[in-house]
């Protein structure tokens, strides 16, 4: 049996009990609002520390490339960078079977010249549209830092790298400047 405060006394009054033996207002039955609020708080970070965790082992996974040229450049193919994203907003799972792992060239609009959380580089492209989702986010080596430094939003942009998948964008790392 558990105790409660009575809201209307203070005094404590067993959850069993129908109304408070001091002054006789009713019991509070279910969780105190602080108790619920504090699970869904709970809920929510464990949720948000997940997706966290999650973001950050992708940014962390290793390349195995350390050089500034991954492939010869015979060995990318060219894809068209509508068709990349049309791809794999239809069907994840098919478009990783085509492009992932793949090295491939793709020209596109910057929208940002960023670094992440581990202070990598990316340059995010897409189409030029206003909203866009996903878009291609590009990974670089510091060896690349002062060709990204040279791009503005709006710049006209060919990037060549690996396909990684999608993980809210559609990512290419081991990326260079053609």
């Amino acid at each position: 049996m558990a105790l409660v405060k009575c809201t209307e006394c203070g005094n404590e009054v067993a959850t069993t009990a129908a109304a408070c033996p001091k002054c006789g207002a009713p019991v509070p039955k279910g969780r105190p609002k602080s108790k619920a609020l504090l699970f869904v708080l709970g809920g929510l970070g464990l949720l948000l520390g997940t997706c966290l965790i999650g973001v950050v082992a992708a940014a962390v996974k290793p390349s195995g490339v350390s050089g500034t040229s991954p492939r010869p450049a015979e060995s990318s193919r060219w894809v068209d960078i509508r068709k990349l994203l049309a791809e794999y907003g239809d069907n994840e799972v098919r478009a990783d079977s085509a492009f992932k792992g793949r090295y491939v060239l793709i020209d596109g609009i910057v929208s940002d010249v960023k670094r992440d959380l581990l202070n990598s580089i990316y340059i995010t492209i897409g189409t030029g549209q206003l909203i866009e989702v996903p878009q291609v986010q590009c990974f670089f080596s510091e060896a690349h830092a002062a060709q990204a430094a040279k791009f503005s939003k709006g710049s006209k942009i060919t990037v060549r790298g690996r396909v990684d998948g999608l993980m809210g964008n559609v990512i290419i790392r081991d990326c260079e400047f053609p």
